[in-house]
């Protein structure tokens, strides 16, 4: 796993705990690269795979949001982002 991935991994763990709330900010880049000892590249990727999850937006030169609750939600039971492994579906006969 790459560090980015795990990054983003934990973000997406802290928004399930409710530590970043529906409709709140995100620490900027520069502060997630200074609070997690990363590049802010590597966050750049981090948000940017957030971001593709569903789990936050950007707002022009205001930074990055946790998603509304609605979108948050459908996008933290989305089963692609679990790490667990998923049991094989039966084909339909």
């Amino acid at each position: 796993m790459k560090l980015y991935e795990k990054l983003a991994d934990e973000m997406t763990e802290a928004v399930r705990r409710g530590v970043f709330a529906a409709g709140e900010r995100i620490p900027s880049v520069r502060q997630a690269s200074q609070q997690h000892g990363v590049s802010i590249k590597t966050v750049l990727h981090a948000y940017a795979l957030l971001e593709s999850r569903g789990i936050v937006e950007t707002r022009p030169q205001s930074g990055y949001f946790v998603r509304d609750a609605a979108a948050t939600a459908a996008a933290l039971d989305d089963p692609r982002l679990s790490r667990k492994p998923v049991a094989p579906t039966q084909p339909v006969a």
